[in-house]
C-alpha cells in the first residue's frame, strides 16, 4: 500500500457510520462531502453521494478527485490497476443498472467472487460492503502530487527572496559600470526574474490540474 493509499484509508475510515438522514432533514456531514467534491449546490443528502464521498476523502488526503458526481468518471482517473494487484485505498468502479450508472468506493479486500468496498451511500451510509466481482468496471490508484500548496508557497517565497537579493546586489554594482553594460545587466536581470516567475506559475498550474 502506498503512503497516499494509507492516508486515504485513514480519512475514509473516519467517516464510517455517517448516514443519510430520513425524512426532510439532511445530514450536514453528507452535504459537506458534496461541497468538498466541488458541488456545494447540492443541498439534499438523498442525491446519490458515493462519488461525493470518494472526492471528499481524496481531497482530505491531499489528492484530487474527478470533480464529478458520476461514479464512472473515475474510470479515467489516476493509474489503472488490475484487480489482482489492488491495495486498500485504491478506487473501485462498479457497474449500475443503466449504462451510465455505477458505484464507486475504496478497495477494502476481496473474497470468493466478492469485492469489499469502503464507500459512501452504501445502504445510505458509509460502511464496508461486499459487491459481486462481476460488476467490476475498473480499479484505479491515486497518484501522489508532485507538490502541495504549502510547498508551492514556500517555493514562491524562496524565489522572491532570492530574486530580491540578486536585484539588490546587482543594483549596488551597476553604478560603477559603463552605461551600455548597465543596460545589458538590467535586461538580463529582468529576463531571469521573468523566467523564475514563469517556472513557478507552471508548477502551480500543473499541481492544480492534477498533472502528475
Amino acid at each position: 500500500m502506498t503512503d497516499l493509499n494509507k492516508t486515504i484509508m485513514q480519512h475514509a475510515q473516519k467517516q464510517v457510520g455517517i448516514w443519510e438522514w430520513a425524512g426532510s432533514e439532511n445530514n450536514p456531514l453528507v452535504l459537506a462531502m458534496f461541497a468538498e467534491a466541488g458541488h456545494s449546490e447540492v443541498k439534499q443528502d438523498a442525491v446519490p453521494w458515493c462519488a461525493a464521498f470518494v472526492g471528499s476523502v481524496l481531497l482530505r488526503a491531499g489528492g484530487k478527485g474527478t470533480g464529478s458526481l458520476l461514479a464512472r468518471s473515475y474510470l479515467d482517473w489516476g493509474q489503472k490497476i488490475p484487480l489482482s494487484e489492488a491495495k486498500e485505498g485504491d478506487v473501485v468502479i462498479l457497474s449500475g443498472k443503466a449504462s451510465w450508472q455505477g458505484h464507486v468506493g475504496f478497495f477494502k479486500g476481496q473474497g470468493a467472487q466478492k469485492i469489499n468496498l469502503l464507500g459512501g451511500n452504501q445502504n445510505d451510509q458509509v460502511n464496508v460492503k461486499a459487491y459481486p466481482a462481476s460488476k467490476l468496471l475498473g480499479v484505479r490508484r491515486a497518484i501522489a502530487p508532485r507538490s502541495n500548496p504549502s510547498e508551492s508557497t514556500t517555493l514562491q517565497a524562496s524565489t522572491v527572496t532570492a530574486l530580491a537579493g540578486a536585484s539588490a546586489t546587482a543594483t549596488a554594482g551597476v553604478a560603477a559600470m559603463h552605461p551600455a553594460a548597465q543596460v545589458a545587466l538590467i535586461c538580463a536581470g529582468v529576463l531571469v526574474m521573468l523566467a523564475g516567475a514563469y517556472i513557478f506559475r507552471e508548477r502551480l498550474r500543473k499541481w492544480r490540474l492534477g498533472d502528475r
